[in-house]
């Protein structure tokens, strides 16, 4: 009975094996299991890249027109969250005040930069499927007009329970990655212990696919999305992710989105710096609810 809780496959990671690197449980096998681990974990990754990118030979517009969408996708996408955060490293870093002090050692800026563009190579792969079908002059979910999409009321309120719904795949899919089955795929992100606004998509290979694949269903011409609210919620997402990364707080949204119950980078900056806490991406309602933020912690502590 005393080694059952080792071969668990959804115990929680402890924050202190994530800051070993995912060290192994005690009696499991010493150091060489863990490496096992590591190498397991990094075919897989390899897989799922080549699997993604492999994926356009399937595509039914044509498999010049998917990797063509592939790689208008990868710059769009990699072009916009590199330069935005790039631009936000370089006013945070200038900032005196920081959330967790002054740096003992440089930020690694460069595996920020490498992880980061693989993940928009892999939320490419997701894009490519639904911009083939647009250019191929077929219907996708994409709208423009409100009539399309059903009318302002239907649309406020599918959006807003479609937000809800994703939040909570988020949480769970963060929560799920933090066990010691899917840990290896999240490990490369918590190197960044301090990170900057260059590491807010800098996961890999897996972790995107779970990330970005509702990107998909734009694809679908039943799953309808009006474009210009859809649109403006990727981007608020990109530059609120780039806010949870940066390092700085800012007093102003500090006090205004924990109100909405939307996460803030004083929040989710505890989380780098103490793994076992605050696993909500977009919004806290999560956290709040199953009693997995800091102070929850602590009080039950």
């Amino acid at each position: 009975m005393s080694q059952a809780p080792e071969r668990s496959w959804l115990l929680a990671v402890p924050d202190a094996q994530v800051v070993a690197g995912m060290a192994p449980a005690p009696g499991s096998g010493g150091e060489s299991k863990s490496h096992r681990k590591r190498d397991r974990a990094f075919f897989v990754e390899v897989a799922a890249v080549v699997a993604m990118s492999a994926a356009g030979l399937l595509c039914p517009q044509g498999v010049v027109l998917w990797y063509r969408a592939l790689l208008t996708g990868f710059v769009g996408i990699g072009g916009f969250v590199l330069i935005g955060a790039a631009l936000v490293t370089l006013v945070c870093e200038r900032q005196p005040e920081r959330l967790q002090g002054k740096r003992r050692k440089p930020p690694l800026l460069l595996r920020e930069v490498r992880d980061t563009t693989l993940a928009a190579w892999m939320a490419a792969c997701f894009l490519a499927w639904p911009l083939a079908r647009l250019w191929a002059g077929e219907q996708t979910g994409l709208v423009w007009t409100l009539a399309e999409s059903g009318g302002g009321l239907r649309t406020f309120l599918q959006t807003g329970a479609a937000l809800l719904v994703l939040d909570a795949w988020l949480y769970l899919k963060h929560r799920l990655l933090h066990t010691r089955l899917l840990f290896p795929f999240h490990r490369g992100h918590h190197v960044f212990r301090d990170p900057t606004a260059l590491a807010g998509f800098a996961v890999g290979p897996v972790e995107s696919v779970l990330t970005f694949w509702p990107l998909s269903l734009l694809a679908i011409p039943q799953a309808v999305h009006y474009a210009p609210l859809y649109f403006s919620l990727v981007v608020g997402f990109i530059w609120l992710n780039f806010y949870l990364h940066c390092g700085v707080s800012l007093r102003f949204l500090e006090s205004t989105l924990p109100r909405l119950l939307v996460n803030t980078s004083a929040f989710h900056n505890r989380h780098h710096a103490n793994a076992e806490v605050n696993f909500g991406e977009a919004f806290t309602i999560w956290d709040h609810v199953c009693k997995t933020r800091e102070q929850d912690r602590r009080r039950d502590g």
